[in-house]
């Protein structure tokens, strides 16, 4: 990142503006395959909440908080979303407040916030968001492999002493063909590129990367997390950090 700090702003108005534009198509063109995949996404995350004793979830990339808000209420935990775009945040409000009208039982609290992840002790020890320990960071459908500086995101994380949860696909060839066919139906047409950090998919300023194992187990235990990952659905894999307590 320039060390220009009016060239920091520009940028990051910029990439706000881009997904301000992009989050609904994002969301709302999903091939069958990309729809199985979060279905398997969500079941994970139930079986996960079931038992784990989490108080909080917070959401990253919330969207309009069809990915995850509903599973985490449902499991008894409160929620807090947060996203970038201005729309995706008040679409979440929305959904947030139908989920509570239609449950016919008292939810937990849940919030969505415009706010960038790497704010996140800010906006967790803010005013109305739901904040209790022990929390627990999710970062749905790939979010993570969206951020510019996903270690960033994880040591925002660490620095509240919250657990992560980043679910992401492998970096196998049907892995490979399952974005391909989703980002062509989002109307991207970039490019994918192979290093030793992971699988990369560029097009102008749509990034998205899904890490080697190793590199990503690493990042987390830099970071004191012990990490399990589990597989999920066809091409998934989830790891869970967790900080000891």
């Amino acid at each position: 990142m320039s060390t220009d700090i009016r060239a920091n702003l520009d940028a990051e108005r910029l990439a706000t503006g881009f997904f301000e534009q992009t989050w609904q198509p994002i969301i709302a063109n999903q091939p069958e395959a990309v729809r199985s995949h979060l279905a398997a996404e969500r079941v994970l995350v139930a079986a996960l909440l079931a038992d784990s004793g989490y108080r909080t979830v917070v959401e990253a990339g919330c969207a309009d908080g069809s990915l995850l808000a509903s599973v985490i209420l449902n499991a008894g935990v409160g929620y807090l979303g947060l996203d970038v775009a201005d729309g995706a945040v008040r679409a979440c409000a929305a959904a947030l407040r139908d989920l509570a009208e239609s449950a016919g039982r008292p939810l937990p609290p849940a919030v969505a916030r415009r706010a960038d992840i790497r704010d996140l002790a800010a906006v967790l020890g803010g005013r109305g968001a739901p904040s209790t320990p022990p929390v627990l960071t999710a970062f749905p459908f790939n979010v993570f492999g969206n951020i510019p500086e996903p270690r960033h995101a994880l040591k925002a994380a660490a620095s509240v002493s919250a657990d992560a949860l980043i679910l992401t696909y492998d970096t196998s060839t049907d892995a490979r063909a399952l974005r391909d066919e989703y980002y062509r139906a989002c109307g991207f047409a970039g490019v994918f590129t192979v290093d030793e950090a992971g699988v990369h998919y560029e097009d102008g300023l749509f990034t998205s990367s899904v890490y080697e194992p190793a590199v990503l187990t690493g990042w987390l235990e830099e970071l004191g997390y012990a990490v399990t990952v589990t597989p999920y659905g066809r091409v998934g894999l989830a790891y869970h950090g967790r900080r000891g307590r």
